[in-house]
């Protein structure tokens, strides 16, 4: 409810970075109630290194986060100084 809450009084670019994080979530949720797990089918392989594995909606719930981050260091840094 939180996450709604915000995305709705924010700004159109964080709009979609909480729409992601929010698209992710009802995945993950969605998957939990119907088939009782959250079935993570991505698996990375690079010679020794092994990367966890995960799904669709953790990709989402991720990319989104990182662009927050990312607005929040690079962006609202650009307007304080201004």
């Amino acid at each position: 409810m939180v996450l709604f809450y915000l995305m709705f009084k924010s700004k159109t670019s964080e709009k979609i970075f909480f729409s992601l994080i929010i698209g992710g979530a009802i995945g993950n949720l969605y998957d939990r109630i119907i088939y009782k797990a959250v079935p993570d089918f991505i698996d990375f392989h690079i010679k020794e290194f092994h990367w966890f594995t995960f799904n669709i909606a953790d990709i989402f719930i991720s990319f989104g986060i990182i662009l927050m981050i990312l607005n929040e260091l690079i962006f609202n840094k650009k307007k304080n100084e201004n």
